[in-house]
């Protein structure tokens, strides 16, 4: 359940708001009470929200599973707002380009960011001083585990195949980026297959799809709901899930464990304000995507695309990014991965 972090007006601005009215007089006040939201606002220290476009922040490529539900997210949006609300994409540093550009915004709610488990691996690897604790959470609204692709007439028939090959050759394997929750689902994959890997990054979980039906790779680990359009009607063909159970966007997939790879590993993703915002302006905020996770366009969306839908709220979701935190942390002293 979303957690309640409504907040009542401060006595300073009631008596203020009272007093403006008592002003005006009686004559006054019907000129005057469209007007009064805009005048609270002001004596807050706030403009309204929002008073110009909204802007998102995907910090992967377009196509990506970032990009794509970020867009959702953003259309659905503008059912709950008066205002129009856009989606920029801001690739680079593993994803680290496009969340220092949303947390170093300005804390109005005209820009949000898109984070997964980067977020929580930054400091870890040197990529960049940015960690959970430089953003306002706002909500957490999907999961996907990791898929792991080859081209579509790929030598790789099967898990077993890719790892017989893997443990007397090396596997060219792209990512969506060093540090990326999908270089470090490929690399805990490869780890588990006891396989030896090239990891090859790019901007994103999209153009390492097109890498990999390309040719210019053997394989990469992605998130199963991105990749699912591209094994349905594409080049491409998913050996398993890293899943407790088949998923419904591959259903003739099957889960690693079941091919004999006891892991369970994948990304999720979330929005985020910059730091410094004031609890009255988060709320508006939240409440917006408390409305947006139940919009019937949203949630055709994210079904029809094999998007879990996972919701977290503010407070929900700060705990389980000092959690990914601390995961994550362990994760890369256990593979060896180096930093930067």
């Amino acid at each position: 359940m979303p957690e309640d972090t409504s907040t009542e007006p401060t006595r300073q601005t009631v008596l203020s708001r009272r007093n403006l009215v008592k002003a005006v007089g009686t004559t006054g006040l019907v000129a005057t009470a469209g007007c009064l939201d805009s005048v609270s606002s002001q004596l807050s220290g706030q403009q309204s929200w929002p008073s110009r476009p909204v802007e998102i922040i995907s910090p992967w490529a377009a196509g990506g599973g970032a990009d794509r539900t970020s867009r959702a997210v953003a259309d659905a949006a503008e059912n709950h707002t008066e205002g129009t609300w856009n989606v920029s994409n801001q690739t680079g540093g593993s994803g680290s380009v496009g969340m220092n550009a949303a947390a170093n915004a300005k804390p109005d709610g005209h820009t949000i960011g898109c984070m997964a488990p980067e977020i929580a691996l930054f400091e870890h690897l040197g990529i960049a001083d940015l960690s959970p604790d430089d953003v306002t959470p706002l909500m957490q609204y999907t999961e996907f585990p990791a898929a792991l692709v080859v081209r579509k007439d790929s030598k790789f028939k099967s898990v077993d195949n890719w790892i017989a090959y893997g443990q007397k050759n090396t596997i060219k394997m792209a990512n969506s980026g060093f540090g990326s929750s999908w270089h470090m689902a490929a690399a805990a994959i490869a780890d588990e297959a006891g396989v030896k890997v090239e990891h090859i990054s790019y901007d994103g979980a999209a153009p390492a799809m097109t890498a990999v039906a390309n040719g210019e790779v053997d394989s990469t680990a992605v998130g199963a709901a991105e990749v699912a359009s591209q094994v349905k009607d594409g080049n491409l063909r998913a050996l398993g899930v890293a899943f407790d159970e088949k998923v419904k966007s591959l259903p003739n997939t099957p889960t690693l464990a079941n091919e004999g790879l006891d892991i369970r590993i994948g990304s999720w993703l979330a929005h985020f304000a910059p730091p410094d915002m004031t609890e009255s302006r988060k709320q508006e905020i939240v409440d917006v995507y408390n409305s947006v996770y139940e919009d019937d366009g949203f949630v055709e969306f994210m079904n029809n695309n094999g998007f879990i839908r996972v919701k977290r709220s503010p407070k929900e979701l700060q705990q389980f990014l000092q959690e990914q935190y601390e995961y994550y942390g362990n994760l890369v002293d256990k593979l060896g991965i180096s930093k930067q």
